[in-house]
């Protein structure tokens, strides 16, 4: 159960603005939310470039199917089965970097965190989520709108609003967290104090040595299935045989959700309870639960992390608990830090509700456990000589190493050309995120541009200030895109993207309001500076006289019309 406390309260009479250290830091920040979409862009744009090449050559690529090794039985008679997989074999090892398919039912594979000496037999990927007892600082404030009127250098003025006369409350919640909090930073740390250890943290297992049989008619096309197999060729239809390299499991198995890992009596499923009954019946979604016995946890309490840090089974949803023990030193050191901000006696209603102590440590185990999986990789023989191995394959020097890297691992039955489409999708996706968060930075640096311009969309009609927005999206977009793509893919809607963002911004800024004239740059500094808060001397303006248009320009600074241009 959260613990709430409630801390002070603050009343800070007059304006609200950022001076000192309080401010550099806003107006730093402020900075760095400007400068680092782009790169994130960047960065994004050239990994999606990546991966579309690496997923095109694995698409144009012969790709040698492991489950279509009795294709030529009929060809070879009774000694098919053996002439067959072994000319499969030599043709996908002869040629380094050849990619091959297979989907196999036959999984035998082991997780293991030996620092708690737990195996989950049938887990291609066992994950451990670490959870910490935190408390978390809940800052609240109400400000009234106040009005000033600001100087420029050339003793123009102009009205501004502000906040002013706030009301700041400290409120605490000390709960479970997935991450650890910092608490130096509150405004009392001394009765908040979270401790930062972190002996269990979240980490994501795989089978070193999991192995795979790719046998006749599971692969994922559908043309070959046992059915269409005499009795003798099923008995001869042992499969090959191949080891899964780990790294193949770097990103985990797409397709197939993690499962939750509960240990309990001779692993058999509790009775759902009374709540679970009713949101069965109401048809609501039940969390999928893989039961263990509890003979699986003998060695834990011999574990490192149980000798070490004194980690047991605690059940209640699989949770392994390790309570925080403080020294005494820490201990005078964390009252004297109380009485110097006042929390010493500071008793409340929640501190009598049972709660875990900050420091606590738990956590619990997930797994993804397929019954059926599709690979895609490439064949190697291990360092024995004998075994096969399915490893990744990367193609240098085009990008990033991890977009370049085939080794894809799906659930269920799926062709490679299935799998390369959906990893396909999945990056696109991923760049599309980005470019819709870039979007949403638009807004405000569209406004910083037109400073740069003379300009001011913030006064400017909606229409216009929806122009600038999709004119700085576009073209910023439409350039990353030329950077990054050049003119061998998509040069049509590259060249598309950025003229009509170009024609935005050519419309936005003939029919934005003029702003007043001055040094552009510092107009750009003091808008930035206002924008972190920063007190009016900070942020001195050259004029707030609108600057005489130039030119025959259209609209006159007032909004102005389009109909001269046509």
């Amino acid at each position: 159960m959260p613990t709430v406390r409630h801390g002070r309260t603050y009343y800070n009479r007059g304006p609200n603005d950022k001076r000192g250290i309080v401010g550099i830091c806003s107006v730093i920040f402020i900075v760095m939310l400007l400068i680092v979409p782009p790169i994130i862009l960047i960065a994004s744009e050239r990994s999606r470039y990546t991966r579309f090449i690496a997923l095109s050559d694995a698409l144009d690529s012969d790709i040698v199917e492991l489950n279509h090794h009795h294709h030529h039985q009929h060809q070879h008679g009774k000694d098919g089965d053996s002439s067959s997989s072994k000319e499969l074999l030599r043709s996908a090892l002869a040629t380094p970097g050849t990619l091959v398919h297979g989907t196999s039912t036959h999984i035998e594979t082991i997780s293991t965190d030996s620092e708690m000496s737990v195996s989950i037999p049938g887990a291609l990927t066992l994950r451990r989520n670490a959870e910490y007892c935190q408390w978390q600082e809940v800052q609240s404030q109400r400000c009234q709108t106040c009005t000033r009127t600001v100087k420029a250098s050339d003793g123009s003025s102009k009205e501004e609003s502000y906040q002013c006369n706030c009301v700041t409350e400290y409120n605490y919640v000390k709960a479970w967290r997935s991450r650890r909090i910092l608490s130096i930073g509150f405004d009392q740390p001394g009765a908040h104090h979270n401790p930062q250890r972190d002996p269990m943290p979240s980490r994501v297992f795989v089978d070193e040595d999991a192995k795979l049989t790719f046998r006749e008619g599971e692969g994922g096309d559908g043309d070959y299935n046992n059915n269409n197999m005499s009795q003798q060729q099923q008995h001869n239809n042992r499969g090959i045989q191949a080891h899964l390299d780990p790294n193949m499991l770097s990103n985990g198995v797409r397709s197939q959700p993690y499962r939750l890992v509960e240990f309990v009596p001779n692993g058999r499923a509790p009775p759902p309870s009374f709540f679970s009954r009713i949101f069965i019946f109401l048809g609501f979604p039940t969390r999928n639960t893989r039961y263990e016995p509890m003979q699986l946890l003998k060695d834990t309490p011999y574990s490192p992390a149980a000798t070490r840090d004194n980690f047991v089974y605690v059940g209640q949803g699989g949770y392994f608990f390790s309570p925080h023990e403080s020294a005494t030193s820490s201990k005078l050191f964390n009252y004297f830090a109380q009485y110097l901000e006042g929390s010493l006696f500071d008793w409340q209603m929640g501190d009598l509700m049972p709660s875990c102590t900050a420091g606590d440590v738990r956590f619990q185990y997930e797994v993804q456990d397929p019954t059926v999986v599709s690979v895609l990789g490439m064949l190697q023989r291990k360092q024995d000589g004998e075994r096969l191995k399915i490893t990744p394959r990367t193609m240098h020097g085009i990008g990033d190493v991890n977009a370049a890297t085939i080794r894809l691992v799906h659930a269920g039955h799926s062709g490679a050309r299935a799998m390369i489409l959906a990893e396909d999708s999945d990056s696109k996706n991923r760049a599309h995120v980005v470019r819709g968060l870039l979007f949403l930075w638009s807004i405000p640096a569209s406004r910083l541009a037109g400073v740069a311009l003379e300009r001011e969309l913030g006064e400017s009609s909606f229409a216009t200030q929806v122009e600038g927005v999709f004119g700085l999206f576009l073209v910023l977009l439409g350039a990353v895109w030329l950077l990054v793509w050049g003119e061998t893919f998509g040069a049509m809607e590259t060249t598309l993207v950025f003229f009509t963002g170009a024609v935005f911004g050519y419309l936005a800024l003939k029919s934005a309001v003029r702003r007043g004239a001055g040094r552009r740059w510092h107009g750009v500094v003091c808008r930035v500076a206002k924008w972190a808060n920063a007190p009016p001397e900070w942020r001195v303006e050259d004029s707030y006289v609108p600057a005489p248009p130039t030119g025959n320009t259209l609209g006159g600074g007032h909004g102005g019309t389009r109909s001269k241009m046509l």
